[in-house]
């Protein structure tokens, strides 16, 4: 245990002697929990500054208001074009969509609710799919609104009610008694309409179309949650991944140099140069993980649910990780190729597993396919301890699954390197 102690000891000053090293092990989790942070904190209130084109090809009074609703959402940049150059600038990816208002919008109830004719038409950048469903909605509201004011507007009412009487009484196959019905109804309406005061036609759409309240799962705990504190367990194990890749280096680098080979002359066996690569590798993540928890307690005021739990999750991956390494060091004989591979496997590991992008953004497929990466396991029982409150029972699934893994990749690699030897 001495001789794997002072071989750990050995590496981490190696590993610290580059100031490279220092920034892939210290300075890019902190990189990218302070970026993806600050993009969490927005996503709560949707895409901001989504640019549209506006085709307004109805030129009515009430299309006008339409667009005016929408210039004035906070969430949207508003461009009025023609035709041609809006659906062009979609193409070209300018604009998130193009929203062509076609002519009869104004017209009334029966021409905004109309599905067999709409009079809304949405070209889409397919790359923006999420925003283009998003835009959907506000589209809804600000159509919603702009109908707000036409409900005060005693003489457009009265108009439309007009018009109801005419289709009413030039229906095909309308009963007199059910035409009658509908025309005492629209006399009603409209001696209403006569005597009502301007203030009671009011029809504010404040607070939205629906009356909905929302219930925040994180509000259900002690402590504020924010943004850091979702993103803490991708930069954790972003700490751990930029370990791996940098040990697993060092590892080909003493093998190329001959470190490797003197090592074994002298009274060290295969077992103690590998036990203490791991164990550097090992303090190296706890020292990491140490330094962004302080980070993450003190600057950014981020709530730890269980803190026990955190360290039996953090142990599992960075043992996990660790026995990665391992493998990961038998992927080409020169640090280049070794370097390269290691990213280029931790990157495809990142991105399926939820390292670079929220699971829930991707397919159906891919999720499945996520259940492969350690990244996920990783993240998800750092964010049981973190933010999901799990229980020791519920922790021990993933973090089993993490040593499983580690403990297979270490066999791995270990007779690869043997091989490799003979």
């Amino acid at each position: 245990m001495i001789r794997a102690l002072l071989l750990a000891v050995k590496d981490i000053k190696v590993i610290l002697a580059d100031r490279g090293n220092i920034f892939w092990v210290f300075g890019f989790p902190v990189i990218f929990a302070l970026f993806f942070g600050a993009i969490y904190s927005g996503m709560g209130e949707g895409p901001s500054g989504m640019k549209i084109a506006i085709v307004d090809e109805d030129g009515s009074e009430f299309s006008n208001a339409y667009v005016s609703e929408l210039e004035a959402n906070d969430s949207l940049t508003v461009f009025r074009l023609e035709r041609a150059e809006a659906i062009d600038r979609v193409r070209r990816g300018k604009v998130t969509a193009a929203v062509m208002i076609k002519s009869g919008f104004g017209d009334g109830f029966g021409a905004l609710f109309d599905s067999s004719d709409p009079k809304l038409e949405i070209a889409a950048d397919p790359a923006q799919k999420m925003a283009s469903g998003y835009l959907q909605g506000l589209l809804a509201k600000a159509q919603f609104e702009a109908l707000s004011s036409r409900f005060a507007d005693r003489s457009w009412m009265r108009g439309q009610i007009d018009g109801w009487r005419e289709d009413v009484s030039g229906a095909p196959g309308l009963e007199k008694k059910e035409a009658d019905l509908f025309l005492s109804f629209f006399d009603s309406l409209d001696t209403l309409l006569e005597d009502v005061n301007d203030e009671d036609l009011q029809m504010p759409m404040e607070g939205g179309i629906l009356n909905i309240s929302t219930l925040d799962v994180e509000e259900q705990r002690e402590g504020p949650a924010t943004a850091f504190q979702i993103i803490f367990p991708q930069a954790m194990i972003w700490a751990i991944l930029g370990c791996t890749a940098t040990f697993a280096v060092s590892i080909v680098k003493e093998r190329t140099e001959g470190t490797f080979d003197r090592l074994r002359i002298g009274p060290l066996g295969r077992s103690h140069i590998l036990a203490g690569k791991g164990l550097a590798c090992f303090a190296t993540c706890c020292c990491v993980m140490c330094i962004q928890w302080l980070g993450a307690r003190l600057i950014f005021k981020t709530p730890i649910d269980n803190p026990l739990l955190l360290i039996f999750a953090a142990t599992c991956a960075i043992l996990c990780f660790a026995g990665l390494l391992m493998f990961v060091s038998t992927l080409g004989r020169t640090e280049q190729s070794v370097g390269g591979a290691a990213w280029a496997m931790l990157m495809i590991m990142a991105m399926i597993g939820g390292g670079m992008m929220p699971l829930f953004f991707m397919p159906e497929w891919l999720r499945s396919v996520s259940n492969i990466s350690p990244v996920k396991w990783g993240i998800y029982a750092i964010e049981g301890a973190i933010w999901r409150h799990f229980t020791l029972a519920e922790m021990l699934g993933p973090c089993l699954i993490l040593l499983a893994i580690g403990l297979t990749f270490f066999a791995l690699g270990v007779l690869t390197l043997r091989r490799q030897e003979g």
